[in-house]
């Protein structure tokens, strides 16, 4: 974060690069000021607002969904493309130029942060098949010697009692090779993004426009 003049009021430093990406949509791939803010393409659902949250944690935070489906970036910096450091999902009309003073905790303790609009009941079910696929990509990782990920999924699926016996281990070409993926939901009417996060914690901050109004919710993965 930078700090401006008084104490009291900070910012994300990519905050500057987001608006620029955000007030002309057309481009893919944006990069400024060592940022590169990507848009990945639309949460769609059949829920009236959509849900920020880990899938085998206790908590979540939501958004309005936009007809026809909420716009979604994700923000690393421009030499590391395949870290990222947060998500935007903007369902606002007006572009965000700066975030609320403080955000929320959201624990994502199995390291996967997972955004979707799916009106299902069930809190594991709209995250099951992301689980799925980075469960896989994780066993892939860990064949070449980057474990961490798998035993803290591993950990987290036996303490909300999911069993993933049967669950495949070999990876889909191509999952999570910036460490995020977007899929079909489990309705198939529907999209579901997750991406890897902190297992230590994320935080959710609304984002404002010139004039104050909530237009996006900030992800941030760490």
């Amino acid at each position: 974060m930078s700090y401006e003049e008084d104490e009291f009021e900070y910012e994300y430093e990519f905050m500057p690069a987001l608006t620029a990406a955000l007030a002309d949509p057309s481009e893919g791939v944006l990069t400024r000021d060592g940022w590169r803010i990507e848009r990945l393409g639309l949460i769609r659902g059949a829920a009236g607002h959509g849900t920020v949250y880990d899938p085998l944690g206790p908590e979540g935070g939501g958004f309005p969904m936009r007809p026809g489906g909420t716009p979604v970036y994700l923000i690393a910096r421009e030499n590391a493309p395949g870290v990222p450091v947060a998500v935007l999902v903007h369902p606002g009309e007006t572009v965000p130029v700066r975030t609320q003073d403080c955000g929320d905790r959201v624990a994502t303790p199995s390291g996967l942060a997972v955004v979707h609009a799916n009106p299902s009941s069930t809190w594991i079910e709209p995250g099951t098949a992301i689980l799925k696929r980075a469960w896989a990509t994780l066993h892939a990782r860990a064949a070449e010697g980057d474990s961490w990920r798998l035993e803290n999924l591993r950990e987290s699926l036996q303490l909300a009692s999911v069993e993933p016996a049967d669950w495949p281990v070999e990876p889909i070409d191509g999952d999570f090779a910036n460490d995020w993926l977007m899929i079909p939901d489990e309705d198939g009417t529907g999209t579901v993004l997750g991406v890897l996060a902190n297992p230590d914690g994320s935080n959710t901050t609304e984002c404002l426009d010139a004039e104050g109004n909530t237009v996006a919710l900030l992800l941030t993965l760490g």
